[in-house]
């Protein structure tokens, strides 16, 4: 039963992965998602059995809008997110009435504890950062694309940091920026989650992305990125600090330590 497989988390080691593959029918306007699961072999577990793993999910348009949520064989379209529980090897949902290409939003609210392979495009990703619902998501989206930059630069070998700056070569691109930016200047977001999702990845977190490190590169590739993002966005940082920050009695609350670090950050970057 369920609650025995739920128990493999306990028995099994290693940190499962799961891979998620989508497919529109533009004329039949469909979306096939197909939810695979592995675990790599560890000592004394050559082969493992399917974990129970509770996946979150939701699909975005591309205007941004959250798409109701109809499986093959429903008399009529849920909400727009719901949890599907992966408990073989592999699994595959239809779901209909998709009038446009879709994007995942995969393990919201990060439902569990597992490593996701997904071909996001990079303007998949752009438009989770600047849409989805899910923080969690909309979080993970910033640092794979500022991951991906990164990366993309520390392995060209044929440019250094020092010659790009020379040559005002941007390493951001336009839509990023303008995504980062919205985030920053957004209404409704908490102040702490625009701090997290404007905070680069560490160089600890980037080393580990690369088959070979060279910390230096590592190092001046990522304060470039930091001068770059300070001076493309230095009037919202000084909105920001100017916005964000409190002179008056310390208060313990989530909410003002949001606003600290947040002001924090922006005092930083204007530092730059």
């Amino acid at each position: 039963n369920r609650l025995e497989q739920f128990k493999r988390w306990y028995s099994q080691a290693g940190t499962p992965r799961v891979k998620a593959e989508g497919h529109y029918d533009a004329v039949a306007q469909t979306y096939t998602l197909t939810l695979s699961q592995s675990c790599a072999p560890t000592p004394g577990q050559p082969d493992k059995q399917p974990f129970v793993i509770p996946v979150a999910l939701g699909l975005l348009g591309r205007d941004g809008s959250a798409l109701p949520l109809q499986m093959a064989g429903e008399a009529q379209a849920s909400g727009p997110e719901r949890t599907i529980v992966l408990h073989e090897a592999s699994q595959t949902l239809t779901f209909t009435g998709v009038a446009q290409p879709p994007v995942p939003s995969l393990l919201r609210a990060f439902s569990a504890p597992v490593c996701l392979d997904c071909e996001y495009s990079d303007e998949d990703l752009l438009l989770l950062l600047a849409h989805d619902s899910d923080p969690f998501n909309r979080w993970e989206a910033g640092q794979r694309l500022m991951l991906r930059v990164a990366t993309k630069h520390i392995a060209d070998s044929h440019s250094s940091t020092s010659t790009e700056a020379a040559s005002g070569q941007k390493l951001l691109s336009p839509a990023l920026v303008q995504a980062l930016r919205g985030v920053l200047r957004h209404p409704q977001l908490d102040a702490a989650f625009k701090d997290l999702v404007l905070t680069l990845p560490s160089e600890a977190y980037i080393a580990e992305q690369l088959d070979e490190v060279d910390p230096q590169r590592v190092h001046a590739v990522r304060e470039a990125l930091r001068l770059e993002l300070a001076v493309a966005l230095q009037p919202d940082w000084q909105w920001a600090f100017e916005a964000h920050q409190d002179s008056g009695a310390y208060s313990p609350d989530a909410a003002s330590a949001g606003r600290r670090a947040l002001a924090g950050t922006a005092l930083a970057m204007l530092c730059l």
